[in-house]
């Protein structure tokens, strides 16, 4: 009895020990489930995952490079439909064979490295048609659990219109390129602090230098040494506020020889406002220069041997109405000579003004102008200067406006010279009106302003930095009538500067031109 109870005792433990064991394999199962579960959803991530990618993959399994994995988009790309899983990739894309696409394959699947390309042309055949496209793609070994390679992973980028784009890019680059160098005038792309990027095939024939030492070289080792200070300050300054550059400056040729160029440089500036590079153009102006040259030295010529027998006749002139003023007996005489003494007096005049302004650009050209400036009233000036205009020139129609009234201290002379030119200019072109208004205000508390008004031709605003240029003249339909030798403004521009004020244009082709220029006010206690 003891013996059966022992035994019993035995099995109930061996029950239990096996009760216990089977809970713990329900646990591990219940384990096993979740992990399951856990698995299948990690999986249906990537595949979700994989399948909602835009980047085109693709797994490819086994030597023959079976198709396992194609997400939408390669599929798209091939032109395919869902029915290319389990099938070579060579064989549903047979053109492939041709292009290298299963060495590669074969590579990675054998040796294990990863290949990777960018731009890649690749011919498909859509919809019957073959189609040139670019990829970026990478071709990745697959491993199982024990290292071993079994298939090849593709995952690429479809970059056709990028790639096209850089093509157009590339070629109209190119294309750029080629016309710069083409042309006759040096240009240059310069970084925003004004270091040379590019210079085209001009500068590199002027220079005799090649383009890197061009580059590596700072294009102002090329200025005159006479020219390079001033230069070299009015860079610095447009390096500074962005301002355009237009100067004229000599620079040294292959030859050892300095030329004389016209240099103009402008900004390129971001969205931001921010100066992002240069770009510049340098024009050779020697024979300009040279002409100029000889023109001038022409003007003075003729200026100096005119001059003497201009200023006799002027002198027999009013000796002869002097005499006929006198002569009262011969009244009827003097009648009919005495206009035409007036019409020779006043061509003279014009005729000497213009020497005096000829040899006034030779002393400018040479430093010699000289002030001699005194105090007097402006308004009686200038009214003073509007009735010998309208006495010689009966046709013009001159309004004055006195909005303000001043003494100045300057050269008398040199400003009726200014304001002759701005006059006769007013109505020289403005050949269907011949209405002039002249204004003198206040400006400012420190200056008046003198303002010339007329409604004539009207001048194009890109010309409008032009006209106080020597020897430049304003375009017209009739020569004759705009007919000058073009120092006028050039003169007046530089007296006005000597008498540290300004001058300033508005003006609308075809609807007239506004001059004004500015002096200092006398001041009194």
């Amino acid at each position: 009895m003891m013996k059966q109870d022992l035994r019993i005792k035995e099995l109930e433990q061996e029950l239990a020990k096996r009760e216990e064991e089977i809970e713990q394999l329900k646990n591990r199962n219940y384990a096993l489930a979740d992990s399951i579960s856990g698995l299948k959803d990690e999986v249906y991530k990537y595949e979700e995952l994989v399948h909602s990618s835009k980047s085109l993959i693709a797994i490819f399994m086994g030597e023959d490079h079976v198709i396992d994995i194609a997400n939408e988009s390669i599929r798209e790309v091939w032109g395919k439909g869902h029915d290319v899983i389990g099938k070579p990739l060579l064989e549903l894309l047979p053109e492939l064979k041709s292009q290298g696409i299963k060495e590669l394959l074969d590579q990675v699947y054998q040796t294990g490295i990863a290949y990777h390309a960018d731009e890649l042309p690749i011919e498909l055949v859509i919809d019957g048609k073959p189609e040139i496209r670019y990829f970026d793609f990478t071709y990745q070994p697959q491993k199982n659990i024990d290292g071993e390679i079994i298939g090849v992973a593709d995952i690429a980028t479809d970059v056709t219109k990028q790639t096209l784009l850089n093509k157009k890019i590339k070629k109209n680059g190119k294309e750029f390129r080629e016309l710069v160098n083409f042309m006759p005038h040096k240009i240059t792309h310069s970084d925003p602090e004004g270091n040379t990027l590019y210079c085209n095939q001009s500068w590199l024939d002027y220079t005799g230098k090649t383009e890197e030492q061009f580059i590596e070289e700072p294009w102002t080792s090329l200025i005159h040494p006479e020219d390079k200070a001033e230069t070299e300050k009015m860079v610095g300054k447009s390096l500074g506020d962005g301002s355009e550059i237009d100067l004229e400056v000599r620079l040294l040729d292959y030859n050892g020889e300095y030329k004389w160029h016209l240099c103009r440089a402008t900004c390129v500036k971001d969205e931001e406002g921010n100066i992002s590079s240069w770009i510049s153009s340098s024009t050779e102006i020697q024979k300009l220069k040279e002409e100029e040259e000889l023109k001038e030295g022409f003007l003075k010529l003729v200026s100096h041997e005119l001059k003497t027998p201009v200023t006799s006749i002027k002198g027999y002139v009013q000796l002869l109405l002097s005499i006929l003023s006198k002569e009262s007996s011969e009244v009827n005489k003097s009648v009919s000579v005495k206009p035409y003494l007036n019409r020779i007096e006043t061509q003279v005049e014009r005729l000497i003004r213009l020497i005096s302004e000829m040899l006034d650009l030779s002393r400018i050209e040479q430093n010699e102008l000289k002030l001699k400036p005194e105090t007097f009233n402006i308004n009686q000036h200038v009214e003073e200067i509007i009735e010998d205009i309208t006495f010689s020139n009966k046709e013009i129609q001159i309004k004055l406006d006195n909005h303000f009234e001043c003494d100045v201290s300057a050269d008398k002379d040199r400003i009726g010279q200014v304001i002759i030119n701005f006059i006769t200019n007013a109505y020289k072109y403005s050949p269907e009106d011949n209405r002039v208004d002249v204004k003198i205000w206040k400006c400012d508390d420190e200056f008046v302003a003198i303002t010339v008004l007329d409604h004539g031709i009207g001048i194009n605003q890109n010309e409008i930095h032009q006209i106080f240029k020597k020897f430049y003249r304003v375009p017209g339909d009739r020569d004759e009538t705009y007919a000058g030798f073009g120092i006028g403004l050039f003169l007046s521009n530089n007296i006005i500067e000597r008498h540290n004020g300004k001058i300033n244009v508005k003006s609308e082709f075809g609807k007239g031109s506004e001059f004004t220029f500015t002096l200092p006010i006398k001041q009194t206690n």
